[in-house]
């Protein structure tokens, strides 16, 4: 069950998903798929968005600005999650996401949830919603996605893992940083979190 509207929907008062009646959130969302298609990857379409001083079009669906529309800096969590959902294409889901008993912390109510493959998911019905894109264009994506996503994976694993990954924070800026590489085995410690997540030049 859509339990909240992605970005470029709105729920109606009978719980329908209907898309967003402003034209530019609508424009804005178009955009979105167009120049991934574009660029190729998230991060040319995160730095696309940020050097035309696009935001996104968010609409709360909690606190004194529910369903308030406002405009937010983009992230690459959040195109995630947009190039990922099969709203986009019409597509209504329910169960992409479930607990893995292995992952759950003690305490932490909402930990070990993970994202499943359509296949595990309980209830996928097409051509449900309306929709910003075709079935195809989506498949398109999810493949680029996944080549992109192996080619990092591919890169890593070949050149080895520091001791200090995940240990170091930036001093300028507080959060966590990267190692890279340069040749085959040197190594140095870099802030990329604003580039990657937020499109910051560095």
């Amino acid at each position: 069950m859509l339990n909240h509207a992605p970005i470029g929907y709105v729920r109606t008062l009978a719980g329908d998903f209907v898309i967003d009646p402003d034209e530019q959130v609508q424009m804005v969302v178009w955009s979105i798929f167009e120049q991934f298609t574009r660029r190729g990857s998230v991060n040319g379409l995160l730095v696309w968005l940020v050097r035309n001083d696009m935001k996104l079009p968010i609409r709360p669906h909690s606190g004194v600005s529910r369903g308030e529309l406002q405009w937010r800096r983009p992230n690459r969590a959040t195109l995630l999650n947009m190039l990922h959902h099969p709203i986009y294409y019409g597509t209504y889901v329910y169960g992409r996401r479930k607990t893995d008993p292995k992952k759950v912390v003690k305490g932490s109510p909402n930990s070990g949830r993970v994202w499943t493959s359509s296949d595990q998911w309980d209830v996928l019905i097409e051509n449900k919603l309306p929709a910003y894109i075709s079935k195809q264009r989506f498949e398109d994506n999810q493949q680029k996605l996944w080549e992109n996503a192996a080619k990092y994976r591919l890169g890593t694993a070949m050149r080895g893992t520091s001791m200090l990954a995940g240990r170091v924070v930036c001093g300028h800026c507080g959060r966590h940083m990267s190692v890279s590489y340069s040749g085959q085995s040197k190594e140095r410690l870099t802030c990329e979190m604003s580039r990657n997540q937020w499109g910051e030049k560095q």
